[in-house]
């Protein structure tokens, strides 16, 4: 494995505690089932993006907020055992730390998942303002849209100051309309349907190109965690995920999207960092929980 010089990451992104049920097949309306035990996994866009960037060998910085209870206080223990930076994830006393519910499909790796209204929802543009000489300083900035739209836009907004290169992930995506104007690195979605409902678009060739007029310089379309699609504005590509059976997609798209940044960023073409990323992502779909499921770089080797 090539040695490069440790990047500096900032995450500007939620948590959330990930209380998962596995059952043999997802319930259907009205219908009730016993499933397996309850499990709890540290997870959130935001905090798994943070952790693959850690166990990929970044040096990262934290910004989001979390709650003054117990998810709180696992959520700041789960972060500072990965050696990420969490001077900037903020203690907010009147609100909860963020928490989704899961159902896996044990299976397919099939799963439902509902976050709840959190500290995350309370990260506001002014702390992310705080936080300028930070984001001024690192080599790449990961944000994604479990915090309220007007949070990233901020931190994007501040990116460009400095030309600070900078990856958005567009989901979840029933937070926006449009995706403003832009200079980002890379715009990643979890599906072509989310990438088609917010450009306005029917086929993916033009969903690509609208995202490409925002000025987005590289595209990333993630399909049922199985296949990518992407473009760096010249050519659109697409390749196979090298999983046979998906375990847990929790993170598998943050793990995605955070290995492509980082070999974005050390100047390696899109699709050598997709052919890359599939291989932590699919190391990621073959474990369960979002954070503990981030591969190390040692883990991956030499695709």
């Amino acid at each position: 494995m090539r040695k490069f010089p440790q990047p500096k990451v900032v995450v500007v992104g939620g948590y959330n505690a990930d209380l998962v049920i596995a059952c043999e097949t997802l319930p259907v309306e009205g219908e009730s089932m016993v499933g397996g035990p309850l499990q709890i996994f540290g997870g959130g866009r935001g905090a798994n993006c943070a952790v693959a960037a850690a166990r990929a060998g970044a040096e990262v910085s934290f910004i989001g907020a979390h709650g003054h209870d117990a998810f709180g206080v696992m959520a700041q223990d789960q972060l500072n055992k990965e050696g990420i930076d969490i001077s900037n994830f903020r203690d907010l006393a009147s609100v909860s730390t963020g928490a989704s519910l899961g159902m896996l499909e044990a299976s397919t790796g099939r799963n439902f998942l509902l976050c709840a209204e959190s500290a995350n929802n309370h990260l506001t543009p002014e702390m992310v303002r705080a936080s300028r000489n930070i984001l001024h300083s690192a080599d790449l900035v990961i944000s994604e849209l479990e915090i309220p739209p007007e949070t990233a836009w901020e931190a994007m907004r501040i990116c460009e100051e400095r030309d600070i290169p900078f990856l958005l992930d567009m989901s979840p995506i029933n937070r926006i309309k449009q995706v403003p104007k832009n200079n980002v690195l890379a715009i990643v979605t979890e599906s072509v349907e989310e990438a088609m409902v917010v450009t306005g678009t029917f086929r993916v060739p033009d969903a690509v190109a609208a995202l490409h007029r925002t000025g987005a310089r590289n595209v990333v379309f993630v399909e049922r965690s199985r296949e990518i699609t992407y473009s760096d504005g010249q050519t659109i590509g697409t390749l196979k995920v090298p999983i046979r059976r998906v375990v847990d997609r929790c993170g598998a798209t943050e793990c995605l999207e955070t290995w492509i940044s980082l070999a974005l960023i050390r100047n390696i073409r899109l699709s050598e960092a997709c052919r890359e990323a599939s291989f932590a992502m699919a190391h990621s779909l073959s474990h369960m929980g979002g954070h503990q499921g981030m591969p190390y770089r040692s883990e991956v080797g030499e695709p």
